[in-house]
């Protein structure tokens, strides 16, 4: 686990510092969807939508790039989308996260909780992608997958987890958790 916060860390960490001199210049836009609600905003390069039902929470941003959230059943959906990235993620239960940072950048995540439940009663998964990288998580059969040259994802529902550097790319193996 330490290592996962390490990785998520160092990604949030260097994702910052290329974003930090995008955002002075760049429109940010933000949606956030509760009880029923499902918000759309537009404003030049940067839009977000967030839905939800009854019981979710979705929340969105776009700052020059493109955030979507959805949540049903309870599930808290966060996605953003910087610098020309996209960032969308979608829940069934659980906490989707998806962070699309850099152009051409596609973060995914989509979840559904019935019946599967990770350490903390919650499916989380995460999926993170920089300057045109790709990193999706599918929690319908546990898959991660991580493409091009700056990209992480990892289900809690099974710890299936991969990271693509300019070095290389590595991805473990699901593990039934229960």
């Amino acid at each position: 686990m330490k290592l996962i916060s390490a990785i998520v860390c160092t990604t949030a960490a260097m994702g910052t510092s290329l974003l930090l001199p995008a955002v002075a210049s760049a429109t940010d836009v933000h949606c956030a969807a509760d009880q029923g609600s499902d918000i759309t905003v537009i404003d030049g390069r940067s839009a977000c939508r967030a839905a939800s039902d009854t019981f979710g929470r979705a929340r969105a941003a776009g700052y020059d790039g493109v955030g979507y959230a959805k949540a049903t059943v309870g599930a808290t959906a966060f996605g953003i989308g910087a610098a020309g990235g996209i960032g969308a993620s979608e829940g069934v239960g659980g906490i989707p996260i998806a962070i699309g940072i850099g152009t051409d950048a596609l973060a995914l995540t989509s979840i559904s909780d019935a019946g599967e439940r990770g350490a903390g009663g919650q499916i989380l998964a995460v999926s993170i992608a920089l300057d045109g990288s790709r990193a999706g998580v599918e929690s319908a059969d546990s898959a991660v997958v991580c493409l091009g040259s700056a990209a992480f994802a990892w289900s809690s529902a099974t710890g299936a987890t991969c990271l693509a550097t300019p070095f290389g790319r590595w991805q473990t193996a699901p593990v039934a958790l229960g």
